[in-house]
Parts: C-alpha cells; sequence; structure tokens
C-alpha cells in the first residue's frame, strides 16, 4: 500500500442534517385565532407615565399561550414607555408561555420598550430562577 493512497470512504455515509432544519418555527402564531380555556382572562389596559398593564388570570399555559401573544404583542406594539404583566392571579407558567414571555422581551427591547412581571407567585419566581431567567426580567413586587 503506498503512503500516498487515497482516504477510505464508507459507501453508507449520509449527508448531515440539522435534526431542527425540517421543523417549522414553535413560535409561529396559530391559523386561527382561540380564545382559551373559560377561565382564563387576559386583558390589557393604559396606566398612566405611558404603561400599558396585561393582567393575566389563570394558568399560561399551551391552550392560552395565542391569546396571550395577541394581548401582549398588542401591548409592545403600542410602544408605551413600559409594559406591566401583572401575574397576580396566574398560579401556574408552563415553559411554552415562559418561551413567550422571553420572546415578548425581546421584541418590547428592539422597540425600546421595558417589560416588567408583577406579582409573580413562587412558583413562577422558581421557575425564572431555575431557569436563569430571573435576572432578565424586570420584576416587581
Amino acid at each position: 500500500m503506498s503512503m500516498f493512497a487515497a482516504p477510505r470512504t464508507t459507501p453508507f455515509a449520509a449527508p448531515r442534517t440539522t435534526p431542527f432544519a425540517a421543523r417549522p418555527t414553535p413560535l409561529a402564531a396559530p391559523p386561527t385565532p382561540f380564545a382559551g380555556p373559560p377561565n382564563f382572562h387576559a386583558g390589557a389596559s393604559p396606566k398612566p407615565h405611558s404603561a400599558i398593564a396585561v393582567t393575566i388570570a389563570g394558568d399560561m399555559d399551551i391552550s392560552t399561550v395565542p391569546r396571550l401573544r395577541e394581548e401582549l404583542g398588542g401591548a409592545v406594539a403600542a410602544r408605551p414607555d413600559t409594559v406591566v404583566v401583572d401575574l397576580s392571579d396566574c398560579p401556574f407558567v408552563d415553559a411554552t408561555a415562559m418561551t413567550l414571555l422571553l420572546e415578548t422581551h425581546r421584541q418590547a427591547c428592539r422597540s425600546g420598550v421595558r417589560l416588567c412581571l408583577q406579582g409573580c407567585s413562587p412558583r413562577v419566581l422558581r421557575l425564572l430562577s431555575l431557569t436563569k431567567l430571573r435576572g432578565v426580567f424586570d420584576l416587581a413586587p
């Protein structure tokens, strides 16, 4: 065998693909609007000093994210100084909703809007700590 022989190739080598290449973006809006479960409420109201408060009552989970996306997106699109997300009546936040909050935070930063989470329960604060997002969001009591 020559020392300048061509490197061996296997006939079974498949091209490398990224496992996420064929997946649609998980943050795309659903094709039809969804109102959410009957015990869930999300609504925006103006506050003084150019702030909008979005009050959330009920669990923030995959079934409520479409409605939340509309409310939070509309609040940020209005370009106030601050958007306050009131979580006083929200006992549970799942990963989908946490992703939406982070997405909204990024959108707010790009628009020059401050996003503040208010009234987080100990459970939500623990989730923010475990995911290392507690320092990302502005938290108010």
